[in-house]
Formats: structure tokens, sequence, C-alpha cells
């Protein structure tokens, strides 16, 4: 996979099916986005499992996409 920004400014490097990492907490991003641009993350934080508008609720530690066909 490849590692990518954290930075949540840099909106266009947010892409969907990208895997996010926060703190005890993994997350993909959706294709929908909020009025500044932001993506909705796909996840189970709380149950049920739930697209939601939550990218800046938690510290990203790791954001990556994979780059290539996995054999």
């Amino acid at each position: 996979a490849e590692n990518l920004t954290l930075d949540m400014n840099e909106i266009a490097e947010w892409q969907p099916g990208d895997i996010v990492v926060f703190e005890g907490h993994i997350a993909i991003i959706s294709d929908k986005r909020n009025k500044q641009g932001i993506p909705y993350i796909l996840h189970n934080g709380g149950q049920p499992v739930r697209e939601e508008n939550a990218m800046a609720r938690y510290e990203i530690l790791g954001h990556f996409r994979w780059t290539s066909p996995i054999a």
C-alpha cells in the first residue's frame, strides 16, 4: 500500500477506497463529501456499520491506498 498525506487540507489526496487509521480504529474513505469537500468515512465505530461525516472526530495516524492488484 502507498503511504499518503495525513493533512485533511489536501482534499484532493483523499480518494474513495483509501484506508484511514485512527487510534484504535480503521475506516475506508467514502465517495460522499461534506460541504467543505472533506470525505465521509465508512466504519463501524459504535455500531452499526455506517457512512458518516466523522473525519475530523479522530486523530489521523495513517492514510493508505492500494496501488496494484492484490495477488
